[in-house]
This record gives C-alpha cells, sequence and structure tokens, in this order.
C-alpha cells in the first residue's frame, strides 16, 4: 500500500503534507485535476477496463491514463483511504434540478468526513469544481465560477453556467462500488450513452474549463469562449499530451483523431 500511495502521490505531482484535514484535501483534489484529465477514449477504442479497483488504480497510475467518473474518484477514495481519510463512495444522479426521476448512478461522487465536516470531492467531473464543497447549504465561488450546494430530498450539487451540464443531485448513503456495474457497463457500451456518442476530454481550470468535443478545442469561463479546430492528427495528438496531460506513446492517436473528425463532421452536418 505504502507503494501505491508513493507511485499515485508522484503521479499527481504532491509533494506536500498528507496527513488528514481539510487543507491537505483540498491540495490532493487541486493536484488531481491538474494532472488525470477527464476522458472517454477506451469506449471507443475498445478497451474499457472493469470497475475493478486494481484494474482501476493501473490505468489512473501506472499507465498514466484519465478516464471518468467511476474510475476516477474510485482511485481517488482508495489514495485518500490510504492516506487514513474517511472516505465513502456516492450515489449521484446528473439530471436537471426540478427533474423527477433522474437516473441514480450516473454519476459517483466521493464524501470527505474531516475537521468535523463534510466535503462533497470530485475529480470525476471535467467541468467541476477545483475544490472540494463543504456539505451545507451554501453558494461557493471558485476562480470565478459559482457553484451551489442545496438541500434537496437528498442534496443538490449546482454546477457554474459555463459548463454544459446543470449539476447532479447527491445522496449520503454509503455506496459499494459494485452497485454501480450496471451503469458502467451501459455507459461504455449502450448507443444512447453520451460517452458513446461522444468523444471528449475535459480539464477545469481556476478560469475556465477546457473541453476537446471531438476535433473542437473550447476555452468557456467567465471571460467567454475561446474555441479552435484540431483538423490534422498532428494537432489532436499534441493537444492531447500538451493540454490534457494524455500519455500518447502507446495510444491509437490517429484512430482517435479519425472518430473525433467523423464525429464533428456528422454534427455540424
Amino acid at each position: 500500500m505504502e507503494h501505491l500511495v508513493d507511485a499515485y502521490l508522484d503521479r499527481i505531482g504532491h509533494r506536500g503534507g498528507v496527513a488528514p484535514s481539510a487543507d491537505v484535501l483540498r491540495a490532493l483534489h487541486r493536484a488531481h485535476l491538474a494532472t488525470v484529465p477527464f476522458e472517454n477514449f477506451d469506449v471507443h477504442l475498445d478497451a474499457v477496463v472493469p470497475l475493478d479497483r486494481a484494474t482501476i488504480l493501473d490505468k489512473v497510475v501506472r499507465r498514466r491514463r484519465g478516464g471518468y467518473c467511476y474510475e476516477l474518484n474510485t482511485a481517488f477514495a482508495e489514495l485518500l483511504g490510504a492516506l487514513g481519510f474517511d472516505v465513502t463512495l456516492a450515489v449521484a444522479a446528473i439530471c436537471d434540478r426540478d427533474e423527477g426521476d433522474p437516473h441514480w448512478g450516473n454519476h459517483l461522487a466521493l464524501l470527505v468526513r474531516v475537521d468535523g465536516g463534510t466535503w462533497v470531492a470530485d475529480v470525476g467531473m471535467g467541468q467541476g469544481f477545483l475544490d472540494p464543497l463543504p456539505l451545507r447549504a451554501g453558494r461557493h465561488e471558485r476562480g470565478g465560477f459559482d457553484f451551489e450546494v442545496a438541500p434537496d430530498d437528498d442534496w443538490w450539487i449546482g454546477m457554474h453556467r459555463h459548463g454544459r451540464l446543470p449539476g447532479y443531485r447527491l445522496r449520503e448513503e454509503p455506496a459499494d462500488l459494485a452497485s454501480f456495474q450496471p451503469l458502467h457497463e451501459y455507459q461504455t457500451t449502450s448507443p444512447e450513452s453520451p460517452f458513446v456518442r461522444l468523444l471528449m476530454a475535459q480539464r477545469p481550470h481556476d478560469d475556465h474549463v477546457l473541453t476537446l468535443l471531438g476535433t473542437r478545442l473550447t476555452a468557456d469561463g467567465p471571460a467567454g469562449r475561446v474555441e479552435s479546430a484540431l483538423d490534422t492528427h498532428a494537432e489532436y495528438a499534441a493537444v492531447l499530451a500538451e493540454r490534457f496531460g494524455v500519455p500518447t506513446g502507446d495510444l491509437d492517436t490517429a484512430r482517435l483523431h479519425r472518430i473525433a473528425h467523423a464525429m464533428t463532421t456528422a454534427h455540424v452536418g
């Protein structure tokens, strides 16, 4: 376990203290988001990993890849638990706030209890918050982005207006990783799943969210949107490596670019 912790901390570039505290949680959360991107490339390369901790950790830590919520938050929970944090998986549902029957389990978040409070940690939301949010009613500004935490039937975690998703509802009861398996299979195989229909990568920054959707690269934030097209394979591969930190040596970036180009062309058409 000590080797895993050292390798994980090296993966995210964290050189500070690790004793459980709200400040350390914040530092780890930011470091993770700065180095491990949200991406769904394996879905399109027929290389989806099973939903088990060892395989996920191998992907994120040893292979230095990104992933999506089930993978990234599971991996982060393993790191936090190994460091002595009180952390549990939490069932969430990405939805509109007034949606009457949300699809519970289409998102996985984390609840961390430290320094006498409970925090929502989420390194698996590409447009999400850089710092964990306290699980209490209030609005929280993070680098010009405004987030909301509100008690609903469960909890409502509202995203900022510069993203593509409104937010998610969250349950406090601890969840088991196996309970997400049916949704993991759906998200990675169903033609109706956005992860099957779209090829994407995201990374939140203090003043913008960087999104690669197909071959369109956008930076969205309070200052507006900056957009560019990655028309060549060389441009696409360079952005993956330089802007998202994706290791491209063992990744079929040419195939990914062809898929991305076809999706973008179909959408525009």
